[in-house]
């Protein structure tokens, strides 16, 4: 399968970008003006975002692609100089599904578009079957979580931690464990943004995101509550 990937930002960028091999067909853009026309008018498979554009900041273009039809789910990769922790709050906020900092190397940058395609498109096929811990329920297949019975919407990646966290309940997953796993990066620049998706993911599970507990030094876990077990069709891994 080739995928159809935008790529936005200035021109230094979008020239690394180009460099990302034959498996990709890549459409380039040097303004978010630009961008919006394409994305209007067609999907993308992904969109690699710069935060360096001519006529509007990466991050106010994200905000404005978040709150379109088009733009809502499109899995995003921003490409910025700074990465600061507010910065990545910022991105992650707005549902990046990566963020990688420049100067980067082009394998790299390889990488992590393949890892993004992965969770979202590939492992589809892999999917197993529903996992319920407490009161919160989740279907893979159907991108679907409950608590208390009632839908939550989640943010692909916090979806994938969450989904993790239930599949090995009760046991303790280092941040490289989960950048591994989910990022597949194991930099320790980006333990930052595992942080940043299980604040969020607390947050979207109310009452019951304190059952997202942290280990000092190590990670997190997901605390069974008493009496309660764990349905999953999937065996323990």
């Amino acid at each position: 399968m080739a995928y159809n990937l935008c790529l936005a930002g200035n021109a230094e960028a979008i020239k690394n970008m180009q460099q990302l091999g034959d498996e990709f067909t890549a459409e380039c853009f040097g303004t978010a003006h630009q961008l919006l026309e394409r994305l209007r008018s067609g999907s993308a498979n992904l969109l690699l975002l710069d935060s360096d554009l001519p006529d509007m900041p990466g991050m106010e273009l994200l905000r404005v692609i978040r709150e379109t039809v088009y733009g809502r789910d499109l899995p995003v990769i921003f490409i910025s100089m700074n990465k600061t922790k507010e910065s990545l709050a910022a991105a992650f906020g707005l549902g990046v599904d990566d963020y990688l900092q420049k100067p980067f190397d082009i394998r790299e940058l390889r990488v992590r578009v393949r890892a993004v395609l992965r969770r979202r498109y590939e492992a589809m096929e892999h999917w197993g079957g529903p996992l319920s811990v407490g009161n919160i329920e989740i279907d893979p297949s159907q991108r679907r979580c409950l608590v208390d019975g009632e839908r939550v919407t989640l943010r692909p990646l916090e979806f994938a931690v969450l989904e993790i966290l239930m599949l090995k309940a009760g046991r303790v997953l280092s941040r490289n464990y989960l950048l591994n796993n989910i990022w597949h990066s194991a930099s320790s620049a980006d333990i930052r943004a595992v942080d940043t998706v299980v604040s969020r993911l607390r947050k979207a599970l109310g009452r019951y995101g304190k059952m997202i507990e942290t280990v000092s030094k190590m990670g997190y876990y997901l605390a069974p509550p008493p009496e309660t077990g764990r349905k999953t069709g999937r065996r323990e891994q």
